[in-house]
């Protein structure tokens, strides 16, 4: 490599170190407009042989409709119902304590009481103080967490204006933009193209694939703990079943002890039910997820809850997809470095 080239190098790495920062407050908006745009645009292709000029118009509010908007109206009904909860939590006392709570902790303490030496070991005021001090503090972290820039108008309004453009940008330049990371990637057009490949792939399998089946299961999830009497906090739970399904543990971490509870309050039977309805819908999973996400993209279990947790912790409730998709891009990296780094077979010659 020559001076000039070496510099060059040098100062593209700079370019994008500091485009990274530069762009860092918003990203995760830029990273969703062109998330979406790559989704919409066989639909803007469509559209535009069709339409002219309302193509982009119509491909934009498709993408409201389909996923913005849903995702929004979820998002402040299960904000409502943790602050139902967080009220009703904060003002529970021991007489309105419902009474399995008081079944429970007697058999608690058949179990406990040996080991410890007390009786009883766990008191049912003690209990309630917990819950009454503990719920509602909970329960407004995840609003916090849940709401995160809805709470906030003026970022929301930049958000929102950033993602109308950016989504109108990444739709009629999208192929140029292509093109121009091809031509300025100083590495091999294979390498180059299993990289962008592998984008395009695994955006399209998180959305189309992983996003729909982990929103199927989860629904049908919430839909199952309605007769058990937690119909209260459906929004919430579709949540939290969502995410917990990007990641190989699953809903069941949180269903199966809901469901116990409920059988330990006199619905015995119909937790049981529920228990054997609940696995059986879990079979879509391994039904499903082959059909949207290639072997070549798939992560095994650790990195998945890995990239899955980072990924929020990161950019929040998108990060259960943007997670995989980073992840993705630096197993690829390892993946052909080592490809370059294996000296290649010389078949012999006769």
């Amino acid at each position: 490599m020559n001076t000039s080239s070496r510099l060059w190098t040098i100062t593209a790495t700079i370019a994008i170190v500091v485009t990274i920062w530069f762009l860092w407050p918003w990203l995760s908006v830029l990273v969703l407009s062109a998330m979406m745009a790559t989704l919409f645009y066989p639909l803007f292709t469509k559209l535009r042989r069709k339409k002219g000029g309302l193509a982009a118009a119509t491909t934009l509010i498709a993408s409201f409709l389909v996923i913005l908007i849903p995702l929004a109206i979820i998002s402040f009904a299960a904000a409502d119902q943790l602050m139902s909860l967080a009220e009703q939590a904060g003002h529970i006392n021991t007489t309105e304590a419902p009474h399995f709570v008081s079944d429970i902790i007697n058999n608690l303490n058949h179990i406990i009481d040996p080991i410890t030496g007390k009786q009883p070991s766990l008191s049912e005021q003690g209990v309630i103080e917990y819950l009454r001090n503990t719920v509602p503090g909970v329960a407004r972290g995840m609003i916090d967490v849940m709401m995160g820039i809805l709470a906030n108008i003026p970022a929301l309004g930049i958000a929102l204006l950033l993602y109308i453009f950016m989504f109108l940008e990444f739709l009629f330049k999208g192929p140029k933009m292509i093109e121009g990371l091809k031509k300025i990637s100083p590495y091999s057009k294979h390498i180059t193209d299993t990289y962008l490949n592998r984008i395009y792939v695994m955006t399209n399998a998180m959305v189309k694939g992983q996003l729909i089946i982990a929103l199927l299961i989860a629904a049908l999830s919430a839909v199952l703990l309605i007769p058990l009497g937690y119909g209260a906090y459906f929004f919430v739970l579709l949540i939290i079943f969502t995410i917990l399904n990007f990641i190989p543990l699953g809903s069941g971490i949180v269903f199966v002890p809901l469901t116990l509870i409920a059988m330990a309050a006199g619905q015995f039977w119909l937790g049981i039910i529920m228990i054997v309805v609940f696995y059986a819908i879990g079979n879509l999973d391994p039904i499903l997820r082959p059909k949207f996400i290639p072997k070549s993209i798939s992560l095994s279990n650790g990195w998945t809850i890995v990239s899955t947790f980072c990924g929020i912790a990161y950019f929040g409730i998108l990060g259960v997809v943007y997670g995989p998709i980073i992840m993705v891009l630096i197993t690829t990296t390892w993946q052909l470095y080592i490809e370059n780094k294996t000296p290649k077979k010389i078949k012999a010659t006769a």
